[in-house]
């Protein structure tokens, strides 16, 4: 009898086999713990986002402002827990890019310039042609003391040359074709360079011409042509002369937009065919920073949504903004699928009851208000005082330090001093009372955060009033959905619910893995589980999971309680 085996009805009889790998999913949690700071920069592309590995590697790509501040500081925010591995910085200034455009001999456009970079700064780059030392252009970029420079750029596509009967035979090359003629008046052959898009295409259809014969300069065999060569007017190849057919304007264009040289890119206008004149220093021009507009701030928030990040900063004191930012979080935490929370602090200046008038209006469980501004050395080693969403930055650096679930409560600041000396209890309790992260400076001499609590106010469930714990719930919803993800599509069928209750089990198991082991985002023990009574259940096409679970909630009263008794005795 035919058996169904494996998806295959076998009717020869045979031997089959089949791998179950039901079981070889990765179990680890999958989801990241990345910092995203929004701010002010003097370099970058705008509202793009920008993966910075280091405090080096953020100062070449931001060069200065706020935006780098905050992220030196996030890198480095306490010396009792980790930096980030790696921030996502996004540069909110509509910025313009520097531009400069060559002429050629005749004055026409031979190769427009643009700044790789953006903004203002771009206007120092500089631009000189000079004629090369045997052959093509000598090319150099420069800002300030740092340069890029190339001689001889050139570059031979193929040779040709007439051997035929004709007393005269010439070459016409233009951006799109070749014309061949000989004698010179007689049209021989029209080569659309749009046919015959390589050097080595080019050559073999010259060389069924009658009379005439063609070579590939070595290394040019599959260079484009169309749009590549540089442009001859009916110029004699009949033998003895062998026409050197050139391409030194893609040469100068390829030299500009390749690894060997760093401040600018380069396009070929559509009718640029000649290479470009000698020019002095000459500066680009057009560079901006822009104005930025509550527009730039949501464009920023938009783009954000497509990258996978966990904790959200407006490098800004500006209420409006952290309305955006809440709204983000709010939003990629429900339909967006991709929890996340925000950290956001106010200007110099703010008095502690504008503060808890901040925190109250944004009243958020997951947005957290932090207060006050900072002092700490700059690039330059002076004292400054930075505003508290420097703080914000600081703060959200150090939750991406941590594995999720860990709070920063109690853990020190790398900072030098506050704006304001907050005083305890009287101080701090209003501003725990008012639901703001606040750091003070503690018996040991430095600087702590109080307690790592969001501006929720309506009520004081644990996952909603403290960061840290909430952080936890949004660890283990996320990598909960995403492991069960892969069952959209299975059959409706007890096998399937058995396997997805198998999964759910694997993966909270690997979440209560206590540290360093594991991220220990839930906890327990023998008698109170970290997690129970999994159920699944099947209606129809919908698939219920249901489970109880115990995130981790951080000690913040330690109470002691000394009992005193009179002393008794006998000599």
């Amino acid at each position: 009898m035919p058996v169904f085996f494996n998806g295959q009805l076998l009717v020869t009889p045979t031997v089959q086999s089949l791998v179950d790998d039901s079981q070889m999913y990765n179990r680890n949690p999958a989801v990241g713990n990345i910092v995203a700071l929004i701010g002010r920069a003097e370099g970058g592309e705008p509202k793009v986002p920008l993966v910075l590995r280091s405090p080096a590697h953020a100062k070449e790509v931001l060069r200065d402002g706020e935006l780098l501040t905050a992220v030196r500081k996030a890198f480095a925010p306490s010396n009792a827990t980790h930096g980030p591995s790696r921030i996502v910085a996004m540069r909110v200034n509509p910025a313009v890019q520097a531009e400069l455009t060559l002429v050629d001999g005749s004055a026409g456009d031979a190769i427009d310039l643009k700044a790789t970079d953006y903004g203002i700064w771009t206007n120092q780059i500089k631009v000189k042609v000079e004629s090369g030392t045997t052959a093509g252009k000598r090319l150099t970029t420069q800002v300030g003391n740092a340069y890029f420079t190339k001689d001889n750029v050139a570059r031979s596509a193929f040779t040709v040359t007439y051997t035929g009967a004709q007393a005269t035979a010439t070459i016409t090359a233009s951006n799109t074709q070749i014309l061949l003629h000989a004698p010179a008046l007689t049209l021989v052959a029209t080569i659309e360079l749009s046919e015959y898009g390589t050097v080595q295409e080019v050559v073999d259809r010259i060389n069924v011409t009658t009379g005439f014969s063609a070579t590939v300069t070595a290394g040019s065999a599959n260079t484009a042509t169309l749009n590549g060569l540089d442009a001859v007017a009916a110029t004699s190849c009949k033998t003895p002369t062998v026409y050197d057919v050139r391409a030194d304007l893609q040469a100068c264009i390829d030299w500009f937009n390749g690894s060997a040289e760093g401040f600018i890119t380069a396009v070929r206008p559509a009718t640029a065919s000649k290479v470009p004149a000698n020019l002095a220093f000459t500066y680009l021009t057009g560079g901006s920073n822009g104005t930025v507009t509550n527009t730039d701030w949501d464009d920023c928030f938009v783009a954000l949504e497509s990258e996978d990040v966990q904790w959200v900063v407006p490098v800004v004191g500006d209420a409006s903004i952290h309305a955006m930012a809440d709204a983000h979080v709010h939003f990629m935490s429900g339909v967006g699928k991709r929890e996340r929370r925000a950290f956001v602090g106010g200007n110099l200046g703010v008095t502690q009851s504008s503060a808890a008038a901040a925190a109250a209006t944004i009243n958020s469980d997951r947005t957290a208000y932090c207060y006050p501004g900072l002092y700490d050395y700059d690039a330059t080693g002076e004292l400054t005082l930075y505003a508290p969403y420097i703080l914000a930055a600081q703060v959200a650096g150090g939750f991406g330090g941590v594995n999720p679930g860990t709070p920063l409560t109690n853990k020190p600041l790398t900072v030098r001093g506050m704006e304001l000396d907050l005083k305890e209890p009287a101080d701090t309790d209003f501003m725990i009372d008012s639901r703001i992260l606040c750091v003070t400076k503690s018996p040991k001499g430095d600087y702590r955060v109080v307690k790592s609590i969001s501006t929720w106010q309506s009520d004081s469930k644990y996952n909603r009033v403290e960061v840290s714990t909430g952080a936890a719930t949004d660890f283990v919803a996320r990598n909960v959905r995403e492991a069960l993800q892969d069952f959209i599509g299975a059959k409706g069928s007890p096998e399937s619910l058995h396997a997805i209750a198998s999964r759910t089990d694997s993966i909270l198991a690997e979440l209560a893995r206590p540290e360093p082991a594991g991220p220990g985002v839930i906890v327990g023990d023998r008698i109170n589980p970290p997690y129970r009574n999994i159920t699944v259940e099947l209606e129809g096409d919908v698939v219920r999971v249901e489970f109880e679970c115990s995130p981790v909630i951080p000690i913040n009263y330690v109470l002691v309680t000394i009992h005193a008794v009179p002393y008794s005795g006998r000599v």
